[in-house]
Formats: C-alpha cells, sequence, structure tokens
C-alpha cells in the first residue's frame, strides 16, 4: 500500500463523515419544516373556526328577528348568505388541515349523529328555516360541534409547537 493510497483513503473517510454530518443536518432541517408547515396550517384552520363562531350568531339573530316580524327580512336569503360563508370556512378547514389529523376532524364533524357539513348546507338550500325560524337545538349542537374542533385544533397546535422548540 502507498502513501498515495492511504492519503486517498484518510480523506474519503473524512468526506463520509462530512457527508454524514450534512445528512443528519437534512433530516433533521426536513423535519423541523415539516412541523412549521403542520403549525401554521392547522393554525389558519383554527382562524377559521373562530370565523365560523363569530359568523353563527347572526343565524340566530336574523332567525329571532323573524320571530318577532321584522320587516324587510327575508330568513332565507340571510341563512344562505350565512351557510355560503360557513361552507367556505369548513371548506377552507377541510384543505388545510394536515392529512394526518384530517380523520380525527372528520370524525367531529360527525360525531353524535349530527352531522356539520349538513346542518350548513341547510343554511344554504333553506331546510334549516322551521316555523318562521330555525331549531335552537340544532344551532347549539352546530355550536358545540364547532367549540369542539376548535379545542381539537388548539390541542394538535400545541402539540406541534412543542415539537418546533
Amino acid at each position: 500500500m502507498s502513501v498515495w493510497d492511504v492519503a486517498l483513503t484518510i480523506i474519503n473517510v473524512i468526506l463520509a463523515i462530512i457527508s454524514g454530518i450534512g445528512a443528519y443536518n437534512s433530516v433533521k432541517y426536513f423535519r423541523k419544516s415539516k412541523n412549521l408547515t403542520i403549525f401554521a396550517q392547522t393554525n389558519k384552520a383554527l382562524v377559521e373556526v373562530q370565523k365560523m363562531l363569530i359568523k353563527l350568531p347572526e343565524a340566530l339573530s336574523s332567525s329571532n328577528s323573524s320571530r318577532r316580524g321584522k320587516k324587510g327580512l327575508s330568513l332565507h336569503n340571510a341563512l344562505c348568505d350565512i351557510g355560503q360563508e360557513l361552507n367556505v370556512n369548513l371548506t377552507e378547514i377541510n384543505s388545510n388541515i394536515p392529512a394526518e389529523y384530517s380523520g380525527e376532524l372528520r370524525q367531529l364533524q360527525n360525531k353524535d349523529g349530527f352531522n356539520l357539513q349538513t346542518y350548513i348546507n341547510s343554511y344554504i338550500s333553506g331546510d334549516a328555516v322551521k316555523d318562521n325560524g330555525i331549531d335552537s337545538e340544532d344551532f347549539n349542537s352546530c355550536q358545540a360541534k364547532l367549540l369542539e374542533i376548535q379545542d381539537y385544533l388548539k390541542k394538535v397546535a400545541l402539540e406541534t409547537e412543542e415539537k418546533l422548540k
């Protein structure tokens, strides 16, 4: 074995070690960026749920105004507009949530015999209107469902935030 063979072997070992360190750093960076993406998507979905929780009471307000006989109020039109906004928010939530959490989120949306998407669609179609108003029990179920989803998304965001530290 010549001096050149030994020198080249040592250089190859050093380069292999440097490549290994680079690969380790790349994997570490990939995991961190993946968690950061999950955190951002979860926070975006959380904002959409909060928009829904702010918008939902407008339906109850319109229903109460309709029951009091307020002139010039079309409950069907008001609920349709509210339903369309809620549907956009729910679509954003479903498209933004990371794949590993989407199954649990869909279960929350359809839990206890109450389907959130169907309820929102009933606003758009006008099926939610009963006796010149909306059913307060269904409304409360919808609001409770949104609060459950909000709590779940907060939990996911906190878990992901811990992974980022």
